[in-house]
């Protein structure tokens, strides 16, 4: 599947604009089971060594770089890869393949970006230099902990962290439904949190993070054994060419 340079040229500027774009049912179905299964049993492994830490019954864990997560129609998506190099640069780099996932029993996250901005000290409005893909596992609805997002204009909203929740109390937000498999491509500055999950089920949520080449975050480098990166395509691999590669 491809996207015509009109349909990138309106993804983009949604994003600019609005701070994010949706896709939805975007992988194959095959691709997602794979994927939600390798994960499930991953989780259940973690959940036994670690302790929540995104909040109440919520885990943030990294992935290996390893199949189904390594799959080029999601490293490397000929869908989403034209707009995230429109956004950041066709040198860009993807830094961060984990995942959020909340536990039936958690509760609200506290409004936050997930990235700092540039030039705290001036509010004029900076270009994208930073921007997540998130793929649900499953259907994200109502009832088991969607993402809320507050669009149109928080990823250029210059604001102390701390200020951010009671500024997001007066805004206008919305949560993110979507089937399982769909992609959401969003500025790593627009405000969002994880909701409650009262379903009786994980949600889980795969995660990348695409910047511009010369972006140093607190994320620890991706471990890629020498032999995966040598299967993957000369693309994919300019992609994840500042990790941990051995």
């Amino acid at each position: 599947m491809q996207v015509s340079p009109v349909n990138v040229e309106l993804a983009v500027a949604a994003v600019r604009n609005n701070g994010y774009v949706l896709f939805e049912r975007l992988l194959p179905d095959d691709l997602v089971t794979s994927m939600r299964e390798s994960f499930l049993s991953l989780l259940e492994s973690h959940i036994r060594e670690a302790h929540p830490n995104r909040g109440a019954n919520r885990y943030q864990m990294h992935v290996p770089f390893e199949p189904p997560f390594t799959d080029e129609r999601i490293v490397a998506n000929p869908v989403v890869l034209p707009i995230v190099e429109a956004l950041v640069g066709s040198d860009c780099i993807c830094h961060y393949m984990a995942s959020d996932t909340a536990l039936p029993g958690s509760e609200y996250q506290a409004v936050h970006p997930d990235i700092f901005q540039l030039f705290p000290e001036h509010h004029a409005v900076m270009p994208p230099y930073s921007i997540v893909v998130n793929v649900p596992l499953v259907d994200a609805r109502e009832d088991n902990g969607p993402l809320e997002i507050w669009p149109g204009g928080t990823h250029h909203y210059v604001a102390e962290p701390s200020q951010v929740p009671d500024l997001a109390a007066g805004m206008q937000s919305k949560r993110v439904l979507m089937p399982a498999g769909s992609v959401l491509i969003r500025d790593s500055r627009m405000w969002h949190r994880g909701t409650p999950n009262r379903s009786s089920a994980a949600r889980p949520n795969f995660t990348l993070i695409y910047s511009r080449y010369w972006l140093k975050l607190r994320y620890p480098p991706i471990r890629i054994p020498r032999t995966a990166y040598d299967t993957l395509s000369e693309r994919a691999q300019r992609l994840f060419r500042q990790e941990n590669i051995k």
